[in-house]
């Protein structure tokens, strides 16, 4: 069970499990979400480049990018070409959408009040 941090910051503490059955890039991506949810990377915060986090953790370029790629999806980051990776602003503002109340009843065989044909 071999555990690897990222050297960045100490902020930027991201364990990698090579024995965990998740795989990499998840790990990272919940590593990096969950440091920016609580607060330890801040709106604006630089991070580290793709190039220098896989070669700080032992991973490939592409797996830290497609990371990045997801979590920039998600709106949890920044990315200008020629520039850093960033912390977004907005990341505060994340929160799951609530889940929309259903105003039909799917059960068979019964009807939606006011939908009944007059008598």
């Amino acid at each position: 069970m071999s555990i690897e941090w990222a050297g960045w910051s100490p902020r930027l503490l991201i364990a990698l499990d090579r024995d965990d059955p998740d795989p990499l890039r998840v790990q990272l991506e919940c590593g990096l979400r969950d440091a920016i949810r609580s607060g330890r990377l801040a709106p604006g915060e630089r991070l580290p480049s793709s190039r220098e986090l896989a070669r700080q953790l032992g991973v490939s370029r592409g797996l830290v990018q497609d990371c990045y790629g997801q979590l920039l999806a998600e709106g949890y980051l920044t990315a200008r070409i020629g520039s850093a990776t960033r912390v977004a602003a907005v990341c505060e503002s994340i929160t799951p959408a609530p889940t929309p109340r259903l105003a039909v009843d799917f059960r068979s065989g019964v009807p939606r009040p006011g939908r009944l044909p007059p008598r």
